[in-house]
């Protein structure tokens, strides 16, 4: 997961979204069965079943009036997912960023979407816990992409990702391998001056490393920071490291693949600077 982008909402997300507006009786109930379905196509975790679900927690969603929270939450996480699948959870590079013309077209079409859903869920459950904070995070992040990494990171938009970011990982720091550190450290490595800072991006990358512990994606993040900090030594010892974990979530999971041939070829260009350098 990384990154930041177009500005649509109030620090934490909470002022009023631009989704659907159709009201239904509150009284309806979602209908069991279809939910059930939606759920094991969910579990599927392709990016296409994803789609699949969140169409039919969505429809469920438009027949009820958009007041249950637990449903609401959901099709946001189905939506977040096949985007995180798609396109490799907008993340970091040695080279930079990820954010590409068919990545951003992905973001563009979905990302808004699935915020909005997250707005709604949160506005509508009666708790907030660390999956809901979560599921909000990546839909703006995602929501906002597709305008552009380096180009928000001093926008507002910037601003309430940051703060999204602290909130997650002072909250909940065990929670996705502490998302909350992972995404600051990318936050502060890609973000152009005054705002990126190479100091914050590296402790942030050690901090999920010993709070959500030695996962492939936290591994992987500091070798990449490193690796741009020219230093090469470290870089070298967290790829092999990232190479050797395992995903620490589902969410990790989605972009596993692609953590660990970034970590191959990392470790590669690390170890060839580290050879010019001797």
């Amino acid at each position: 997961m990384l990154c930041l982008f177009a500005a649509h909402t109030s620090a934490l997300g909470r002022k009023k979204s631009n989704g659907p507006t159709i009201k239904v009786a509150a009284t309806l109930a979602v209908d069991k069965k279809t939910i059930s379905r939606a759920d094991a196509l969910f579990k599927k975790r392709t990016a296409a079943s994803c789609d699949a679900a969140a169409k039919l927690y969505e429809a469920e969603l438009k027949r009820t009036g958009y007041a249950d929270a637990d449903v609401l939450l959901n099709a946001a996480d189905a939506l977040n997912t096949a985007m995180r699948i798609r396109t490799n959870s907008n993340t970091i590079t040695i080279d930079g960023t990820v954010d590409t013309p068919a990545n951003k077209a992905v973001w563009k079409k979905d990302g808004p979407r699935a915020f909005d859903l997250a707005a709604k869920g949160l506005k509508a459950s009666s708790k907030v816990d660390a999956r809901a904070l979560g599921i909000r995070f990546d839909a703006y992040m995602f929501s906002l992409s597709w305008k552009g990494l380096l180009k928000q990171a001093l926008t507002g938009s910037g601003t309430t990702y940051k703060k999204m970011g602290e909130e997650m990982a002072a909250k909940h720091p065990r929670h996705d391998g502490d998302v909350g550190s992972a995404v600051l450290a990318c936050f502060y490595h890609v973000a152009p001056w005054p705002v990126g800072s190479p100091k914050k991006a590296i402790a942030n990358a050690k901090k999920s490393v010993s709070r959500g512990g030695p996962t492939a994606r936290n591994l992987y993040y500091v070798a990449v920071i490193s690796h741009g900090q020219k230093d090469y030594k470290t870089a070298v010892d967290y790829f092999k490291r990232a190479l050797n974990a395992k995903p620490g979530s589902p969410s990790e999971t989605d972009f596993a693949a692609f953590v660990r041939s970034e970590s191959r070829r990392g470790l590669a260009k690390a170890e060839e600077a580290l050879a010019k350098a001797a």
